[in-house]
């Protein structure tokens, strides 16, 4: 076995002895994909555009996970309590049917808003079979979470409102 393969498996979070370039890897899948994308303040994160849609993607290089996450794309009154429940019983039934896409909640108090968010962790390392292909699988799952999300609240306010008039 050659000395760059034994460290590759010693150590994949390295090529050539340096630390892989995660983010610069993530620019070059999104240019594939033909996703504009801006840099930040923090230079552990990217600004991107999917379907029309705006979203960050963190990384750091020498680490092989990325972090996708689409803050604040629904919002609640914090006084709408009967909203409340209904998004958190949506955002409970939608993350035990599709894991892997996490929708998330927090309230601001500053604001009296409760913010719903998207998360999804991904392993994103060359040695993928058609890295390209496989990041675009992820964001159409991305995404699909937050219609899932959607209809699982409108399926929950029907629901809710057959109760109260039974």
């Amino acid at each position: 076995m050659e000395k760059d393969e034994q460290q590759q498996r010693n150590n994949p979070n390295e090529k050539n002895g340096q630390p892989v370039d995660t983010p610069g890897f993530v620019k070059k899948l999104l240019e594939q994909l033909g996703c504009p994308y801006e840099n930040t303040n923090n230079p552990a994160e990217i600004v991107t555009t999917y379907q029309g849609e705006k979203f960050a993607i963190r990384s750091a290089s020498g680490y092989p996970f990325v972090r996708i996450h689409d803050m604040w794309w629904y919002t609640v009154d914090l006084d709408n309590l009967e909203e409340i429940v209904s998004a958190k019983k949506a955002i409970n039934e939608v993350n035990a049917a599709m894991p892997g896409f996490t929708i998330v909640f927090n309230m601001s108090e500053e604001e009296k808003m409760m913010g719903i968010h998207t998360m999804s962790e991904i392993l994103l390392i060359e040695a993928i079979p058609n890295p390209a292909g496989y990041l675009q699988h992820i964001l159409n799952g991305f995404f699909q979470q937050k219609k899932n999300f959607s209809q699982c609240l409108e399926a929950v306010k029907k629901a809710d409102n057959s109760e109260k008039g039974n």
